[in-house]
């Protein structure tokens, strides 16, 4: 059974680590909800090939416009190179 989107938001990723993501947005959340996360990489592979970060994260602290997240599950993809700059973090409320 896949996911189903429930909401969906952007923001600005703060502050990255091997465990999780705080990240400024307008849209408030709730802890212990699960979110799909898609980041813009901020370097190429071989310096040719942008990429993204997809990951299925859990808010474990949130508190105004900021909140924190702990990654369940990742994995980088390759994306398209962009012609104008996109916001560098997407992500969608899954249930």
């Amino acid at each position: 059974m896949s996911a189903r989107l429930v909401a969906s938001g952007d923001g600005q990723t703060l502050n990255i680590s091997s465990a999780g993501l705080l990240i400024a947005s307008a849209q408030s959340v709730r802890e212990g909800l699960r979110l799909q996360l898609h980041v813009d990489w901020p370097w190429l592979l071989d310096g040719m090939t942008p990429l993204q970060l997809v990951a299925e994260t859990r808010v474990v602290r949130a508190n105004g416009s900021q909140f924190a997240v702990a990654l369940e599950r990742y994995q980088f993809r390759t994306s398209k190179r962009q012609s104008v700059p996109v916001d560098p973090l997407i992500w969608a409320v899954t249930a």
